[in-house]
């Protein structure tokens, strides 16, 4: 019967250590979650902010095809017709995505080595 109390003591104690993290599993989670929310700020800031903030600022189309015939230049009349017409490209998927595929790499690479200890 006193041998049955010691076991559940020692069941108990491992688990109250690994509750407790060290400092350098402290750093770890930091900049995982630092990461984390940098990303998800950049995706916000270029995929909803600029887009609704180009939306906003869109010249008046009637005051804007005034300057447009006021200029003799066809060429100059072609890039106003842009600036008019044009849309957000969202930077981070210039290059092919690239970041995005950088971004996940990290994560999941750190999401997976979180799962093994």
């Amino acid at each position: 019967m006193t041998e049955e109390p010691k076991a559940q003591q020692t069941d108990e104690e491992p688990k109250a250590q690994r509750t407790e993290l060290t400092a350098h599993e402290k750093a770890t989670m930091t900049w995982r979650w630092t990461a984390l929310i940098i990303y998800l700020l950049i995706c916000f800031y270029d995929f909803m902010f600029v887009p609704i903030w180009y939306g906003i600022n869109r010249p008046d189309i009637s005051l804007f095809m005034e300057i447009i015939n006021s200029t003799p230049e066809p060429m100059v009349q072609m890039e106003l017709m842009k600036k008019l017409t044009g849309q957000h490209n969202p930077f981070t998927l210039m290059g092919g995505g690239l970041f995005h595929l950088a971004f996940g790499a990290i994560l999941t690479g750190s999401a997976f080595a979180s799962g093994k200890k």
